[in-house]
């Protein structure tokens, strides 16, 4: 019995973790759209994703190119390291 106050308060720890990372993403990713640093995932065209790729931003340029089109994480990521040649 005492294997399973284990798991349950294990599980209890990972799911809190999980929604203060997810909603400290989502924060983050707000304050960036609001500075004009990052397009609004709707309004995106291929030059935010280029000046993206430009300024170091990688990480949000492959997120916004997901969003655009649709694609793998791993198609994403080919596409924009062969912006950055």
């Amino acid at each position: 019995m005492q294997n399973w106050y284990g798991i349950i308060g294990a599980a209890f720890i990972g799911l809190i973790v999980w929604v203060v990372a997810s909603s400290t993403a989502d924060r983050r990713e707000k304050k960036l759209i609001e500075s004009g640093i990052l397009p609004a995932p709707e309004d995106t065209t291929d030059a935010d994703i280029s000046n993206l790729v430009k300024s170091g931003h990688k990480v949000w340029a492959i997120k916004r190119y997901r969003q655009k089109y649709g694609v793998s994480l791993r198609e994403a990521k080919d596409k924009i390291e062969a912006m950055q040649l």
